[in-house]
């Protein structure tokens, strides 16, 4: 088991991942195949969870568990590594994300300029597992790693990831912590809309005006030259993946027509 804790961790993973594929000719041609062991060790941890109502979709590797008001999904999706190796390196990552209908009706009916959303928030499984921090990778042909994944992965999913779940299913709780700047969902924009789908434009106004006090600096710097864009140029036609957040959070303002407290910071 790997902790990914920031882009160095993950360019040597990346980096010796790439050094093991290109000696695969070496590697033993009676070791199970990478795709069997990876889709095995998926039902495996899919089976261990069935008991608490979730459904596995094999041809996807997903796991979904449905809210008893059938308004909020949780999937669990399993991952790997094009560049496996037979008998020594078989990837497998977790992730599990969160949606709400009722997000997405709001998101849909009231875009940011084209765009919408339906996802609350989204995590590698790792956030939620003791004594690490940071994303997981397993290597599921060590035998220890396959026996912790099988393990942990459901282990975390019913003692943790559930009751997040759970929490996520109540909007006043979700609110107040936005509210008290200890949470967010998964980006400026989802965050807002939420919000706003709950007559909560105040809290969205104070959450975007904190919002602009975090560093990088740069994130005000982008906010000022948007608005100043906006106004020269007007407002674009579709919503621009990778602009920064600085610029998600003046269209945000302009579209939704919020009001915020712009810091004046030298």
């Amino acid at each position: 088991m790997k902790w990914i804790k920031n882009i160095e961790d993950f360019t040597e993973h990346i980096f010796s991942t790439k050094e093991r594929a290109a000696k695969r000719h070496l590697n033993s041609k009676n070791a199970e195949k990478p795709r069997e062991v990876f889709e095995r060790t998926c039902q495996l941890i899919a089976d261990e969870l069935k008991d608490i109502g979730f459904t596995y979709y094999p041809s996807q590797h997903k796991l979904k568990l449905e809210s008893a008001d059938k308004k909020y999904i949780l999937f669990i999706n399993f991952s790997s590594n094009r560049d496996n190796v037979a008998g020594q390196y078989v990837e497998l990552s977790a992730v599990f994300y969160i949606e709400s209908k009722d997000l997405k009706k709001y998101s849909k009916n009231h875009p940011l300029l084209n765009y919408w959303n339906e996802t609350m928030i989204g995590r590698d499984i790792g956030s939620l597992v003791k004594g690490g921090e940071g994303n997981i990778i397993w290597n599921l042909a060590d035998k220890n790693d396959f026996e912790n994944a099988v393990l942990i992965i459901p282990q975390t999913t019913k003692e943790n990831l559930i009751s997040v779940f759970e929490d996520f299913q109540d909007s006043e709780i979700i609110a107040k912590e936005i509210e008290r700047d200890n949470f967010e969902l998964n980006n400026p924009m989802t965050t807002v809309q939420y919000l706003l789908m709950l007559n909560k434009q105040s809290i969205a106004e104070k959450y975007l005006s904190t919002f602009l006090t975090r560093k990088p600096e740069k994130i005000l710097e982008d906010y000022k030259k948007a608005v100043e864009q906006f106004k020269n140029e007007g407002i674009p036609s579709e919503f621009i993946h990778g602009m920064g957040y600085g610029y998600e959070v003046a269209l945000l303002e302009t579209e939704y027509e919020l009001k915020i407290k712009v810091p004046n910071i030298n």
